[in-house]
């Protein structure tokens, strides 16, 4: 699969709205330099380490 057939399949899998997963993680990958057209597994697995973390400390407790 390439690289952007994996970025799509990702926001088709999601079962999110497309428009909102699609800027969500496009937004991601770029703060950790990534490239949707060249994201690879191990790219989308740290991009999604790296958002679940921003949602946990987001909405934590004070």
């Amino acid at each position: 699969m390439s690289q952007k057939a994996l970025f799509k399949k990702v926001i088709e899998l999601s079962g999110l709205p497309p428009e909102l997963i699609e800027q969500e993680l496009k937004t991601v990958l770029k703060t950790l330099g990534i490239s949707p057209e060249h994201m690879t597994e191990d790219d989308l697995r740290q991009a999604i380490a790296h958002y679940l973390r921003e949602v946990i400390q987001k909405y934590k407790a004070p």
